[in-house]
Order: structure tokens, then sequence, then C-alpha cells
């Protein structure tokens, strides 16, 4: 699966089944561009000019719909990183750390589930 973020607000992805790459859809959740894209296990998660990061539930073969949205910045998120959290995590429900960068000059760390049982933000730091 290939990931592109448009200056529309549009997340765009193509799937490789047995042909060339074919153009899966163009799922919107975000209202100005996005500009930066992370994927890890079951989920992408796509930082906007609106300030917020969706996160995503990568499925093949369906359509990739936006299953939270992380709010808290005050400016374009720029950046985006992700590690799996293997205190926490299970076979069965995986967790990952997930760090949002933004134009206000903080960092927010958020703990995010594949089940989607818990989103919490766990740290927020300025940076000067």
């Amino acid at each position: 699966m290939i990931y592109c973020g448009s200056s529309d607000g549009l997340l765009n992805f193509w799937e490789r089944k047995d042909q060339p790459l074919i153009h899966g859809g163009s799922p919107r959740e975000h209202n100005m561009a996005v500009l930066c894209l992370a994927a890890s296990g079951n989920l992408v998660f796509s930082g906007s000019a609106d300030n917020s990061t969706c996160v995503w539930g990568r499925e093949y073969g369906g359509i990739q719909s936006c299953v939270s949205v992380l709010t808290g910045h005050v400016g374009p998120v720029k950046c985006l990183a992700i590690e799996e959290d293997h205190q926490t995590s299970s076979n069965a429900d995986r967790k990952w750390v997930v760090y949002s960068g933004s134009l206000d000059k903080s960092v927010k760390i958020w703990r995010v589930s594949e089940q989607m049982a818990e989103l919490k933000e766990i740290r927020q730091t300025y940076l000067n």
C-alpha cells in the first residue's frame, strides 16, 4: 500500500494486487493540506495544516477510514514519528507511541491502541 497526502486535505492510497498499482481512493478528513504521514502496524497517521492528526485504519482491499482525530496543537502538524509501546503491546492489541511536532513549537506524545480502546496524550513538551 502506498499513501500520499495532498494540498486539498485528501489522503490518496494505491494498492498492489496481482497487477500494477491501483488507486484505492481518496478519503477526506482534513480541511487543509496534509503535511506529513507515518504508518505502523494497521494504522496510518496524517498531520495537517488544520492543526490535527488523523488516525486511519489500514484495510487492504477496502476503504481507509479515519478512526480518530488527535487534537491539541495550535499550529500546523509538520512531522510525525511512531514507535511500538513494547511495555503494553500484545499480539491481540498492538499499541503505539506517536510523536507529533507542530509549528506551534510543541511536540505532543500520544499512546494509541490499534483497537482504539484508549487514546490519551501522555506528555507534552514545549520546545523553544
